[in-house]
C-alpha cells in the first residue's frame, strides 16, 4: 500500500500546525491497530478490543459506500442546522462523505485517538478533506481538559442549535472515551449557558464590581506570598448547606488542626455556630451575597476576595484582606497587566471551586468538602443561620425542583438544573487537579464524583495530636504578604487611565458606526450594488479601529459576549454572501445588538470609571485628599 505520510505532513504542517507539532516524528500503535485493505481497494484498518479479538473500523467490502449511506441516514438529523460537531475522524470516509452531501454544513471536527489519526496519516492521502474551507475546527486528542478547552471554544464559535454526531463504530471501540466524551459535552454546554446568562444578568454589577475593585486591589496584597505555605495542611471547604449545621462541633473540634475556609455565604452559619474559619473566600456580584455579608463583623478574619465579588462587601474594614484573579477576568487582567506570578485562578461558576483552588494554591494536598451537599436533603436548601434570601424564596426554590440526584447514602435527594450544573463544575475541576485527594464529609449530601468517603469524625480522630496553634494562619499572612509596588501601581494607574481615554474615543466610533447603519436603512430603496460596495467598506473603515483596538478586545468585549459570540457565530455565513442587498441586510442584522449593547454598556462603565478616579488610590498626584 502507498505510504502518504510525508505529504500529509507538509500539509498539516502549513494549514494545521498545532496538530503537526502533536503528530510529527510518532507513528501508531502497530500492535493495537492493524492496517488492511477492503475488497474495493479502499484503505481499512481494525482495533484490538481484546487481548485476542480485532474490529474493522469500516465495511470489510466498501468504506466509500458504507460512509456514504452513513451521511444519508443523518440527514433529519442536520437538514434545518448551520453547524454540526463530528467526533470521529478515522480515516476520513464519514467526514468525506458528509462534506460531499451536505456542501453548506460547517463542521467541527474532533477526533480522541491520536493513534487513529497517525494512522490515517501514514495511510491515505487526507489533505484534500482537512483542507476543506467548511471545516471550522479539527482538534485531536482524549484528555478531559482538552476536550473541555475544544467544546468550550466549538460553543463559543457555532450556532447555538449545533448537532453533534458521532462515528457509529466509536461507540463500540472506544466505549468510555465516547461516554466521558458525551458527559463533557453535555456539561461543558450547560455551564457556558449558565455563565452567558449570568454574564448578561449581572453585566451592571460586575461593570460597577471590576471596574471600583480597582482601588482595592491597589491598597491590598495578593495571595502570591501565600503560595505552598500550608503544605502537609488538609483543607476543609465549608459550604452552605444543612450538612454544616449537623457538623458544626466537628468543625469546631478542628479548629487550629485543619485550614477551615468557608465559601462564601457559608460564612453566615459558621459564625452563629460560633466557629471562627481560617480564612473566608469569596467572588460573588450578586445582591445576594452582599445582604449576607452586610451585617458581619469580619474585621478580623482573614478574607481573599475575587474581583467580580460585589464592591459594596469589600467597603468595611478588614485587617486581613487579599485577592487573586479569575482566568476568564480579562478586563481585571488587562487593567492589572496580570503575567504569569500573579495569582489567577480558573474561573468557576461557584465559591467552593474558588475555595479549592485557594486550598491547593496554598498546598494543601488534602480537601476536604462539608456543607457541599449540591442538593436539598430532606428538601432543605441551606443550613440553619444562612439568611440571605427569604424562606418563602428558598421553599419555592426547592418545590420548583423537579430533578433528583443520587446522595451519599445511596438513595436520591431533589435538586435542580443549577444545583446540577455547579456538582458538575466541581467534578470537573476535581478532574483537572486530579494530583490531590478530595473527600466528601456530608453524611446526607449528594455524591460528588472523583471524592471519598470520609466523615468529619474520622478527621477529627486522624487530626487529634495535630496543633498548628491560635491564629497560625494570620501569622503567616503577617510574615509574607507584601503589597504592590509603587511602580507597579503606577503602571496600573496609568494602565486605568488609558482606558479611561480608549472608552470616550470608543464611544465616538460608535456613534459614527450606528449613524452609519441608519443612513444604509434610511436609504435602502435607493441602494445599488455600487452605493452598497462603497458602504461596505466604509463600514469596514469604522468596524476594524472598534474590534481591533487593545481595550476593547479585552475590556470592553468582555461584557458584550453574548452580543459579539452571535455575531462571530453568524459572521461567517454573511462573509460568504455574494448578493450585495443579502450582505449588507445580513451585516446589520448582526452588528444592531452590538451597538445596542455599547448603548446600554458605555454610559455604565464611564461612570464608574470616574468613581474610580476619584478613590485615593487613584486620584492625580498632588490632588488634595478628603479627609
Amino acid at each position: 500500500m502507498k505510504k502518504y505520510a510525508a505529504d500529509n505532513l507538509l500539509f498539516l504542517r502549513e494549514v494545521y500546525p498545532e496538530i503537526y507539532k502533536l503528530v510529527r516524528n510518532r507513528s501508531f500503535d502497530r500492535n493495537r491497530y492493524k492496517v488492511d485493505q477492503a475488497k474495493n481497494g479502499d484503505v481499512n484498518v481494525s482495533v484490538q478490543v481484546t487481548d485476542e479479538t480485532y474490529r474493522y473500523v469500516y465495511s470489510r467490502y466498501n468504506p466509500t459506500v458504507e460512509a456514504e449511506r452513513w451521511a444519508e441516514s443523518v440527514a433529519d438529523q442536520v437538514q434545518d442546522r448551520m453547524d454540526v460537531l463530528l467526533c470521529g475522524f478515522g480515516l476520513g470516509y464519514h467526514l468525506e462523505a458528509f462534506l460531499a452531501l451536505y456542501p453548506d454544513k460547517r463542521v467541527f471536527v474532533y477526533e480522541p485517538q491520536l493513534d487513529m489519526l497517525l494512522c490515517a496519516i501514514e495511510h491515505r492521502d487526507i489533505r484534500s478533506i482537512l483542507n476543506n474551507k467548511r471545516i471550522a475546527m479539527f482538534g485531536v486528542g482524549e484528555e478531559s481538559l482538552l476536550q473541555i478547552g475544544l467544546l468550550q471554544e466549538v460553543l463559543t464559535k457555532a450556532d447555538e442549535r449545533i448537532v453533534t454526531l458521532e462515528m457509529p463504530v466509536y461507540k463500540q471501540l472506544y466505549p468510555e472515551v465516547i461516554r466521558e466524551y458525551r458527559r463533557i459535552i453535555r456539561e461543558t454546554a450547560a455551564a457556558a449557558y449558565l455563565s452567558l446568562r449570568t454574564l448578561t444578568r449581572f453585566r451592571q454589577d460586575w461593570t460597577r464590581n471590576k471596574i471600583l475593585n480597582m482601588a482595592v486591589n491597589l491598597r491590598t496584597p495578593s495571595i502570591k506570598g501565600l503560595q505552598g505555605s500550608c503544605k502537609g495542611i488538609p483543607a476543609v471547604v465549608v459550604g452552605s448547606g444543612p450538612s454544616l449545621g449537623m457538623e458544626a462541633e466537628n468543625l469546631r473540634r478542628l479548629k487550629n488542626r485543619a485550614l477551615l475556609i468557608a465559601a462564601g455565604t457559608s460564612i453566615q452559619a459558621m459564625l452563629k455556630h460560633n466557629i471562627e474559619p481560617d480564612l473566608i473566600v469569596s467572588m460573588d456580584p450578586s445582591g445576594n451575597n452582599y445582604r449576607a455579608f452586610e451585617r458581619l463583623d469580619l474585621e478580623d478574619i482573614p478574607f481573599l476576595y475575587i474581583p467580580t465579588i460585589h464592591s459594596s462587601i469589600l467597603n468595611k474594614n478588614y485587617n486581613y484582606l487579599m485577592h487573586a484573579f479569575f482566568t476568564l477576568d480579562t478586563p481585571t487582567s488587562y487593567m492589572m497587566n496580570l503575567s504569569e506570578g500573579d495569582p489567577i485562578f480558573q474561573s468557576t461558576g461557584t465559591v467552593t471551586g474558588t475555595a479549592i483552588q485557594a486550598a491547593l494554591y496554598l498546598g494543601c494536598r488534602d480537601i476536604v468538602f462539608i456543607g457541599q451537599d449540591f442538593s436539598f436533603p430532606n428538601d432543605q436548601y441551606y443550613s440553619d443561620g444562612v439568611n440571605h434570601r427569604t424562606e418563602e424564596d428558598l421553599t419555592q426554590s426547592v418545590q420548583k425542583a423537579t430533578l433528583w440526584v443520587d446522595n451519599v447514602q445511596g438513595s436520591r435527594n431533589r435538586t435542580d438544573y443549577s444545583m446540577n450544573v455547579l456538582r458538575e463544575g466541581i467534578e470537573q475541576l476535581i478532574e483537572v487537579y486530579s494530583g490531590c485527594n478530595y473527600y466528601n464529609a456530608s453524611r446526607i449530601g449528594a455524591v460528588i464524583r472523583g471524592t471519598k468517603l470520609k466523615t468529619l469524625d474520622e478527621w477529627v480522630e486522624k487530626l487529634r495530636e495535630s496543633d498548628l496553634g491560635e491564629d497560625w494562619f494570620k501569622r503567616k499572612m503577617r510574615e509574607r504578604l507584601t503589597p504592590y509596588s509603587d511602580e507597579r501601581r503606577r503602571q496600573i494607574r496609568e494602565r486605568v487611565s488609558m482606558m479611561q481615554n480608549k472608552t470616550v474615543e470608543l464611544e465616538e466610533l460608535f456613534h459614527r458606526l450606528e449613524k452609519h447603519i441608519i443612513e444604509a436603512r434610511d436609504n435602502w430603496h435607493r441602494n445599488t450594488d455600487h452605493r452598497l460596495r462603497n458602504w461596505l467598506m466604509e463600514f469596514e473603515r469604522l468596524w476594524s479601529p472598534i474590534i481591533d483596538d487593545e481595550t476593547f478586545k479585552y475590556v470592553h468585549a468582555f461584557f458584550l459576549q453574548r452580543e459579539l459570540n452571535y455575531l462571530e457565530r453568524h459572521w461567517y455565513q454573511m462573509m460568504e454572501e455574494t448578493n450585495l442587498q443579502n450582505k449588507a441586510a445580513m451585516l446589520i442584522e448582526l452588528i444592531e445588538p452590538v451597538i445596542a449593547g455599547w448603548r446600554d454598556l458605555a454610559p455604565l462603565i464611564r461612570a464608574r470609571l470616574n468613581e474610580l478616579m476619584e478613590t485615593p488610590e487613584f486620584r492625580s498626584p498632588g490632588q488634595p485628599i478628603a479627609n
